[in-house]
């Protein structure tokens, strides 16, 4: 496990957290530790996942609407996207091949520097903006 996973590792330990995430490691060049929970945005468990590699960067991602996309509402979800991504400079919505809505949040990690503190206040920033986005973006999806 990389650095950076384990300090985190370490910060859960300390706040009692560990029960939170699901720590998975993949084998790659990277050394990635992905750390696995879901966050509750009006009754909706959207999975998330904090990963922390040798790279500068960590990034808190979280699954907002899996099949975002369709034929039929694609202009209004991907302005709705747009415009989030115009708004908060933090915050950074993108979809993935499947059509998939995913919020990311890159957080600077060196090694060394403890980052658990701000993958909170990140975690923080993140729910009370999808606690007030969430349905907004579901009346795009679901138009």
């Amino acid at each position: 496990m990389n650095k950076k996973a384990e300090q985190f590792q370490e910060y859960l330990k300390e706040k009692n957290l560990e029960n939170v995430f699901t720590l998975e490691e993949r084998v790659d060049e990277l050394h990635t530790a992905l750390f696995r929970s879901q966050i509750d945005v009006g009754g909706n468990k959207l999975p998330t996942v904090v990963v922390f590699d040798d790279s500068l960067y960590g990034i808190v991602r979280v699954l907002v609407v899996p099949k975002a996309l369709t034929e039929e509402n694609a202009l209004a979800v991907m302005k709705l996207a747009n415009g989030y991504n115009k708004r908060y400079k933090a915050l950074k919505y993108y979809f993935d091949d499947a059509g998939a809505l995913l919020l990311d949040v890159a957080i600077l990690s060196v090694e060394g520097e403890r980052t658990g503190d701000m993958v909170y206040a990140m975690f923080d920033v993140i729910i009370r903006h999808l606690n007030e986005a969430y349905k907004e973006i579901m009346r795009a999806v679901w138009a």
